[in-house]
This record gives C-alpha cells, structure tokens and sequence, in this order.
C-alpha cells in the first residue's frame, strides 16, 4: 500500500475503534482498514458509545469524527486524555473532520488529537498516518490545560516538508 512497504508496521493484530454517525463514511473506513488487513474493529455512533466500547474491550487505536451529536469526537478526545479510569490515556486517536479550518483543527489539537485527518479520507493517507502514528509515537505531554502527544516533532523524526517555521522571520 505505501511506498515504503517494507518498513511498514503489521496492523492485523491491532485493534480499532471506529466512531463515525454517517453509516456511508462508517463503511468506508470499515473497508479501508479491512484492506490493511485488521481483523478487530469496533464501530460506535457517538462518543458516548465510544467511551462505552474503551472502557468495554482492549482498543489499541480510535478514529473519530469531530462533528458527531450528541457526544463529539473531541470530548471523545478529551476523555482519553483525561477522563478517570482510562485503560490507556495515551491512546493513538485519529479525529476526522468534516470542514476543516484552523479553529477546528487547532480544537482537535488541543482535545490531544495525535493525528486529525480531513475528510474525505483516501485510504492511503489513512494507512500513512496510522503507520507514522505506530511507527513514530510522540511522548506524551501532561499539563494543567493540556493532556495529549507532545506537539513538537522530535529531532529523530522525518522532517515536514517546508522547513520548520520556527526557523523563519514571523509574518506581519
């Protein structure tokens, strides 16, 4: 599937959580990840249903949608990160959102996103973003108004194309 197939990670053996309400898109990412060959698949319609399911069975990765009602897939997010009785508060969480902008994707960042993905998802992004999420785990960053990955890239990990901003005069 990538280019790189011979470092890719095996994800048989991983479990997901999928958490979509539009059935259409839930069997999307239902196929994609059965073509990556992961057999364990859970599937909610809301976020309540997800926490219900993590709390329920073993889950090594979520993917959620951001816009699901009545429980969103960042207050999803935020309850893996922080929620009390977690099984695995670092949870690798993929947030899909629907109409992207940079409040949106900066909301899912800060719910601690590991990944937030647009949609519609192509398969072979999906695929990159879990094996760089497997491949490539951030530490995870604990503070009083922040639980989630650490959101700078480490020094061992493949560069951003573009250079690192932070390297470059601000804008005015």
């Amino acid at each position: 599937m990538s280019s790189s197939a011979m470092e890719d990670v095996d994800l048989a053996n991983l479990r997901f959580l999928i958490a979509e309400e539009n059935r259409y898109m839930l069997s999307v990412l239902r196929q994609q990840l059965k073509a990556f060959e992961i057999k364990g698949i859970s599937e909610a319609r809301d976020g309540d249903d997800a926490a219900q399911l993590l709390h329920a069975s073993e889950v090594d990765f979520a993917i959620v949608d951001s816009g699901m009602q009545p429980v969103d897939g960042l207050t999803f997010t935020r309850h893996v990160r922080t929620g009390k009785n977690i099984p695995n508060p670092e949870l690798p969480v993929i947030v899909l959102i629907a109409h992207p902008n940079a409040e949106t994707i900066a909301a899912a960042r800060d719910a601690g996103a590991t990944e937030v993905l647009c949609k519609p998802v192509s398969a072979q992004l999906l695929f990159d973003r879990i094996q760089y999420a497997v491949k490539n785990s951030r530490d995870f960053v604990r503070t009083e108004s922040f639980a989630g990955p650490d959101r700078r890239r480490r020094r061992d990990s493949p560069p951003i194309a573009g250079g690192d901003r932070r390297d470059q005069p601000a804008q005015t």
